[in-house]
Parts: C-alpha cells; structure tokens; sequence
C-alpha cells in the first residue's frame, strides 16, 4: 500500500515538485526517530524517486545524507565503512549534478569525519585535510551556510589545545553558526537545514568547558 501511494505521488509532470512532500514526509519522521531504520526508509524513498527524477539534485543529496547518517550510528567498523562507501557514491552524483551547492561539500566532509571515527590515530592524517579542504571550498561557494561553521566549531571543538582547538578556540566559530542559522532562509522546505539544534548544544557545552578550565 505504501509503495502505492508513494508510486502515485512521484509520477507527476517532470518539471514538478510533487517529490517534495514524499521526501519531506520521511525526512520528517527520520529526525524525529533517528534510528537506522528510519534513515533507510529515507534512503529507500530517495531511491525510487531518482528512478524517475534521475537529473533532481535533491533526492541524490539526501539519499547521501541518510547513509551518513545511518553509517554515523553504527557501531561494527566494517558496515560503517560499508555505509560511508553509500554515501560518498550518492554524494559524488549529487555533487555532478549541482557542483556549485556548498551542501554537497557538507556531505564530503561528514563523509571524511566519519571515516576519521573508524580508526582516528591512522585515518585522521589522510581524512581531516579533506575535511578541512570540503569546508574551504563550502566557504568559496557560501560564506554564510551556517552549516560551515556548525562542523568547523565541533571539529575545533574536539581537536586538542596544542594543535589550536578547544573550547575556547571553538567558540566563535560556533557563535558565527549560531548568527547565520537565525539569518538562513531555506529557498524551500525541503533545502537542508540540520544542525542549528546540535550547534546550540554545542554552544553551551564550549561554554561549560570554558567555565570548568
């Protein structure tokens, strides 16, 4: 039945954007479950959509962010290695078909974090530049994706004091994230907008730590 509905949903005029609510109605229930089961239904949905819509950006993209997700909760280091492999194929097609959107850099640089978490002594030598390569070029094409500034502050976050991170050196990278998330107007609902919860959270745990050192 609910292959039904959703073959029904999707197969309107192709320069329509009936796909939206399908994506928007997993992606929904996706963050406010998180769980890999929901994810894989976004990624599930996002595959029958490309079926149909094979040049939209849109479904690639989040089909890329469902894998990193799913891959970001999982613990066996093989099938996160095996999830981040998902989603960097979809994020290379994503970003073929709309090179210039900064969010696919996004996705590039979750991908290399979660890669890092796998084996961070070894793999962080070859994954973090990437990273920090994926945000600069993020910045080039939109200084105020908030998005940006999210993932720098928690990475600066968590690197230690003597390589220049830290709480105190997050700080105002994470208050720039928090100012360009309350100027961010999505150009439709379903444009990515995660992080601004996360980046409060992280706001207020720099904080604490400053006041603990």
């Amino acid at each position: 039945m609910l292959f039904i509905l959703l073959s029904i949903a999707i197969q309107a005029r192709a320069n329509d954007t009936s796909y939206y609510a399908v994506i928007r109605n997993s992606l929904e229930l996706a963050e406010q479950e998180y769980s890999i089961i929901t994810f894989q239904n976004l990624a599930n949905t996002c595959d029958r959509i490309i079926t149909m819509r094979e040049k939209e950006w849109l479904p690639v993209y989040y089909r890329a962010y469902a894998y990193v997700n799913m891959a970001y909760m999982t613990e066996d280091e093989e099938e996160k290695d095996r999830l981040l492999d998902n989603a960097q194929a979809s994020a290379d097609a994503a970003y073929k078909l709309n090179p210039g959107e900064s969010e696919n850099q996004l996705l590039f640089a979750l991908i290399c974090y979660g890669r890092m978490e796998i084996n961070p002594m070894f793999r962080a030598t070859i994954y973090y530049p990437k990273a920090n390569a994926a945000l600069e070029k993020a910045k080039e094409l939109n200084v105020k994706n908030p998005r940006i500034y999210y993932l720098e502050g928690k990475s600066t976050t968590y690197k230690p004091a003597f390589m220049g991170g830290g709480p105190e050196a997050a700080l105002p990278i994470i208050e720039k994230a928090l100012q360009y998330y309350k100027e961010f107007v999505a150009p439709y609902d379903i444009f990515p907008q995660w992080g601004e919860e996360s980046t409060i959270e992280l706001y207020q745990d720099c904080k604490e730590g400053i006041k603990e050192n």
